[in-house]
């Protein structure tokens, strides 16, 4: 668990833009992420100000988020701004679309946040020392010598998550059927939104925490039980959320759990990716 103040967040930041201009994307003011980083411009402010007077404005629920996604933007960056342009462009390019609050998504303007997940949690696993590559289907992860594809799917809501776990099993079946012998597929399911629209903040134990991303598990193991394609070994649930608690001023909770669908070395060998609980502290 790594702290910064929001300060030494926006310094970190302060390469984000030439990043772009080097892997040949134009920055843009008012795309997402630099929408979420005047956020935090705003959060640093109103906390310097509190420590000369002793009065901290509120941070509102609504502009929680884009401070976490600043976060994020700060690992992604972190994580592949050593990456062949060619590679990491398209993927960037359109992950930096979309409106500036979750809640204001449509089934027009939600690919950016789709790809966004994507690219986070291949950042996680990179900083967690993981060998992470933007492949088709979505991402491939390499661990002890086993290569695995993984789908990544962001549901909208809770009455999607069935459709996109299957369609993330159908993906995988493809890839698996082109690829060669040897490799596993792993359905990563981002929550996240379900969980949040982008205007709540979760108040309470991580696992709690823990507890909700299981229920919501559970509601789909009849359908787990079905998949009897055993290059498939796992599924991976995610939820990312901002959680305040504890005594502590700005926490991104993150919680995963991977479900084992088949038993086998590729199973046993994603697990220790896929059951990894993180909170990632940022005071002021």
């Amino acid at each position: 668990m790594e702290a910064f103040t929001y300060s030494e967040l926006l310094r970190r930041l302060d390469g984000f833009d030439s990043w772009l201009i080097r892997i040949g994307l134009t920055p843009r003011p008012n795309d997402r992420v630099h929408e979420a980083i005047k956020m935090l411009r705003k959060a640093d402010a109103a906390s310097r100000k509190g420590r000369e007077t002793g009065i901290y404005s509120d941070i509102q629920p609504r502009e929680w988020f884009p401070i976490i996604e600043a976060l994020e933007a700060h690992d992604v960056l972190l994580a592949f701004e050593n990456d062949s342009p060619t590679v990491i462009r398209p993927s960037l390019k359109r992950a930096l679309s979309g409106p500036l609050h979750p809640s204001d998504e449509t089934t027009r303007n939600r690919d950016g946040r789709n790809v966004w997940f994507e690219l986070a949690l291949a950042a996680e696993w990179r900083l967690r020392g993981a060998l992470v590559s933007l492949e088709e289907p979505d991402l491939r992860l390499t661990s002890k010598g086993i290569p695995f594809l993984i789908a990544c799917k962001r549901p909208a809501s809770a009455e999607s998550i069935n459709v996109n776990l299957r369609d993330a099993i159908q993906q995988l079946q493809r890839n698996l059927n082109a690829s060669p012998p040897g490799m596993y597929g792993v359905a990563a399911i981002s929550l996240s939104r379900v969980f949040n629209p982008g205007d709540k903040v979760f108040s309470g134990q991580m696992s709690e925490l823990g507890k909700r991303l299981e229920d919501e598990v559970d509601k789909q193991r009849p359908y787990l039980r079905s998949v009897d394609d055993i290059r498939i070994c796992c599924v991976l649930f995610h939820v990312a959320t901002p959680s305040v608690g504890g005594g502590v001023d700005l926490l991104r909770a993150s919680y995963s759990t991977a479900q084992e669908l088949h038993p086998s070395i590729g199973s046993k060998t994603f697990a220790e990716h896929g059951q990894a609980m993180r909170n990632n502290l940022r005071t002021r």
